[in-house]
């Protein structure tokens, strides 16, 4: 038997999601086919290539910010905008996360694209250009 591949099965499930189906049952379609195929390993990779469908397709950027703090509602009103600029996206899901280790500065995620501003990665560029 044949098994289809992630990549169809997530062109599969955004074309479901953008047709109106409610996730639970898309979520419900593509687990049984993991499952029954044995690749329940590929969960990640797949809400990955979920991710990357629809934001190619410019319905929705699920994007990772990274700060060493904690962000301000308009910090994170103007990040929407402009990752919604940047993607053309009709929609910005952000999720946040506070990492002391970037030292500051922000770093953007989303399935097509990086953003590092963080003080960090500036620090290590300077590094190694000495």
């Amino acid at each position: 038997m044949n098994k289809v591949s992630r990549r169809n099965l997530a062109r599969y499930a955004a074309k479901r999601l953008l047709g109106g189906e409610p996730a639970g049952e898309v979520a419900k379609a593509i687990a049984a086919v993991l499952v029954v195929d044995q690749r329940q390993n590929e969960v990640d990779l797949l809400l990955a290539d979920i991710n990357f469908e629809l934001e190619s397709r410019g319905h929705a950027a699920t994007t990772q910010v990274t700060t060493a703090h904690d962000i301000t509602d308009k910090l994170r009103n103007e990040i929407s905008g402009l990752v919604k600029k940047a993607t053309k996206v009709d929609q910005v899901i952000l999720s946040e996360q506070v990492e002391k280790s970037v030292i500051g500065g922000v770093r953007i995620e989303t399935a097509t694209r990086v953003w590092d501003k963080t003080a960090v990665r500036q620090l290590n560029e300077l590094k190694e250009a000495f």
